[in-house]
């Protein structure tokens, strides 16, 4: 017996999914088609990564962000960092987040991992970097994601 994919499976082995129409709101079957593109001009999508963990009393400085990426074609994705401070307050010591909107891929797409390297920066604790895709706004798949930075070695006084 298949593993279940949560949809229902035809003859022609093309699989069917319980949905919700996003215009009309309508319930019904539909087909995924990945000839169709990745890029859902309804709905937006975003990756939120894991808090770093950073020892208290230590202040991570990020500098860069190395993002390993699929080529499906041009996106347009808003890179935020935010962090907090040790001393209970949203918002990192050069304010309260850092952003900073990329473009990646190419007109034609070619399947192949690519790599950027997007200048944004922020000093905080408790940093967590937060990539968003705006409904129609191209087709993004991430591979891989390093923040590059330092963090000081002696404690924040």
């Amino acid at each position: 017996m298949a593993q279940s994919t949560g949809g229902v499976a035809t003859t022609s082995r093309l699989t069917l999914y319980p949905m919700q129409n996003a215009v009309t709101g309508i319930i019904g079957f539909y087909a995924f088609d990945p000839a169709g593109g990745y890029n859902d001009p309804l709905a937006s999508s975003f990756y939120a990564f894991k808090v770093e963990d950073v020892m208290q009393g230590r202040t991570p400085t990020i500098s860069r962000v190395i993002v390993t990426y699929r080529d499906l074609g041009l996106v347009t994705a808003v890179f935020t960092l935010t962090g907090t401070q040790d001393n209970q307050v949203v918002g990192g010591l050069t304010g309260q987040g850092s952003m900073q909107v990329v473009q990646m891929g190419n007109a034609l797409a070619t399947g192949k991992l690519m790599t950027i390297f997007v200048g944004i920066s922020l000093s905080a604790q408790n940093i967590q970097l937060m990539i968003t895709r705006a409904a129609g706004a191209g087709p993004l798949s991430i591979a891989k994601v390093l923040l590059c930075g330092r963090v000081e070695t002696g404690e924040y006084a």
